[in-house]
């Protein structure tokens, strides 16, 4: 009987570093989701993490299409980015902020709430969101009022969100236009909040397992 018993475990020792090699070649997409970490990456960095493998991208890239077209029907502006697995949902500044002013508008919550509900599940999706400005007014002032902007729209979440959600802010200024600045219809588009809805370890899961559907 001992004889046969060593003659396994030889055989579960020869095969363990097999074993434990393919085991941590799986991705495990709970694994360093933390809030701290997410903080120490740029804009471009987080809008990447999680990242999706091959075979969970098409439920995914669904999935947040249907989305993206949910929020245009309510009449956000919305684009889609990183291959279609991350929405991008535009709220100009001037929708939820006084002109010059850095606390929310009594309109702001009315235009922010519907998008925090889709975040009720923490870990469906991470929340990235940056704060730009038009240009006018020294480039100092335009980052000072895009971080005063921020804590506005970051202590207002808090008060507004479950508590494991995780929310990456950026304070961009005017270092990002996406109009020409020499219009008043270009300077009130790049007066805006744009809030990045990426994949979080949840969706990861269910779209690995053939589970998620929207």
């Amino acid at each position: 009987m001992k004889k046969y018993l060593s003659i396994i475990l030889s055989a579960l020792a020869a095969l363990m570093p097999g074993w434990i090699s393919a085991k941590s070649n799986s991705t495990d997409p709970y694994k360093d989701y933390d809030e701290t970490r997410f903080m120490d990456m740029s804009l471009d960095e987080n809008i990447l993490t999680p990242a999706v493998r091959k075979n969970e991208h098409a439920a995914i890239k669904t999935y947040m299409t249907r989305l993206a077209q949910d929020l245009a029907k309510k009449n956000y502006i919305v684009d889609m980015t990183r291959n279609d697995e991350v929405v991008v949902v535009t709220v100009l500044s001037d929708d939820i902020f006084l002109p010059n002013d850095t606390l929310l508008s009594p309109s702001a919550p009315s235009r922010l709430t519907p998008i925090l509900k889709l975040f009720s599940d923490p870990f469906m999706m991470k929340m990235v969101y940056s704060v730009h400005t038009d240009n006018t007014g020294s480039a100092p002032y335009n980052m000072r009022l895009s971080h005063e902007r921020n804590n506005s729209i970051y202590d207002w979440m808090l008060d507004n969100i479950n508590e494991d959600l995780i929310v990456i802010p950026y304070e961009m200024g005017d270092t990002d236009p996406v109009a020409a600045n020499d219009t008043r219809d270009g300077r009130r588009e790049n007066r805006r909040v744009e809030i990045f809805m990426i994949p979080g370890p949840k969706m990861i899961t269910l779209a690995r397992k053939g589970q998620l559907l929207k």
